[in-house]
């Protein structure tokens, strides 16, 4: 098939979802604003830059853009990702097979901030033939809140290589170490970064053997440093630039504990990688992550905006090695079992020849 895939090419979603067909041997095209920066055999790239920094004035110079490259190119199947962004022009794209995946913000947050983009979005879903949610909790929203037909509507979470993520058998380390906190959602105030500091500031009073390291990029990245600074936890809490997703690994496997934050969430990847790597997980019951985690079976669940909880979830991993262990173990059990970006991908194939055979 020719596939052709509208998306955020500095996304490793993107990358993974452009690669894993190119290797299946379909010619693929990805069409985005910004470039991948790397090279993937078998995928060609197309780059929309614009001299408009206004995603809005950008929108319909770039529109023209890739119908052009669609008459030539003449796809069997075009698939966006991120509807309030990419998936805005599925509709205005002839008469071929289209999918839209809904990662989080483009359901959750964005639509219901405006009415303009409420109904472009439902535009959009009502446009496609097939539409894949990243959570339960993202599928019930697009059903539910746009009124779309639940047989249209297809839960596929993101999935991790459950290969490259995976324990170590050293991972727990004496018990005299530092217990390590890590999170690398990044700086924006979804994520929540203020909360995790404020708690790590409680437990640290009650379990000066706790280190947390903060890793990412964001608004909010200035101010998280001065928290730091104000709090006097300049030497035992750290906070380090993004780097390359090949780092990512290497990260998850040199600490003890993943913590996310997050106000509101569909089915982060971070945390399924930090589960697959056998890590215990603190994370906030927000929408998809209690689709993953059982609070004190494979991960510990405390509210938003809530940081004494939070620190009291710290102070409790800090002290127990085997309840870290336990939950570890779990969570990978249930990525293993559910989470394996292989499988899930292998049926996405199915998928595209029934949506180009309607």
């Amino acid at each position: 098939m020719i596939l052709l895939f509208i998306a955020d090419g500095r996304s490793i979603h993107t990358q993974r979802w452009a690669e894993y067909f190119a290797q299946k041997g379909h010619e693929v095209h990805l069409i985005t604003y910004d470039p991948m920066n790397r090279t993937i055999n078998g995928v060609t790239e197309h780059i929309l830059e614009s001299r408009w920094k206004n995603l809005y004035l950008s929108f319909w110079p770039r529109q023209f853009a890739i119908n052009r490259i669609v008459r030539k190119i003449k796809p069997d199947l075009i698939h966006a990702h991120f509807i309030t962004k990419y998936g805005f022009h599925l509709p205005f794209l002839g008469n071929y097979p289209k999918i839209v995946t809904a990662w989080g913000d483009d359901i959750l947050i964005l639509p219901p901030s405006s009415r303009i983009l409420f109904f472009f979005t439902r535009y959009v879903l009502n446009s496609v033939d097939h539409i894949y949610a990243v959570s339960q909790d993202i599928r019930n929203h697009i059903i539910h809140d746009f009124t779309i037909p639940e047989t249209k509507v297809h839960y596929l979470p993101f999935g991790v290589d459950t290969e490259t993520f995976s324990p170590e058998s050293d991972h727990f380390r004496d018990n005299n170490s530092p217990v390590t906190f890590f999170s690398n959602r990044g700086f924006l105030p979804i994520y929540g970064m203020d909360s995790i500091v404020k708690a790590f500031s409680i437990a640290f009073k009650q379990n000066p053997n706790i280190r947390l390291i903060l890793k990412g990029e964001g608004s909010e990245k200035e101010k998280i440093k001065q928290d730091i600074r104000h709090l006097g936890l300049e030497d035992v809490a750290e906070v380090r630039d993004k780097t390359d997703y090949s780092y990512v690994t290497d990260d998850l496997k040199s600490t003890d504990v993943f913590i996310s934050a997050a106000g509101s969430d569909g089915t982060p990847v971070s945390l399924l990688e930090a589960m697959a790597t056998g890590l215990p997980c603190i994370a906030t019951s927000v929408g998809g992550i209690p689709e993953w985690i059982t609070d004190d079976f494979n991960g510990l669940l405390v509210l938003p905006w809530d940081p004494e909880t939070l620190a009291k979830k710290i102070v409790l991993l800090s002290h127990n090695k085997e309840k870290r262990k336990m939950l570890g173990r779990n969570a990978r059990a249930t990525v293993l079992e559910r989470g394996n970006w292989r499988k899930l991908m292998d049926s996405t194939q199915g998928d595209y020849l029934r949506v180009r055979e309607k």
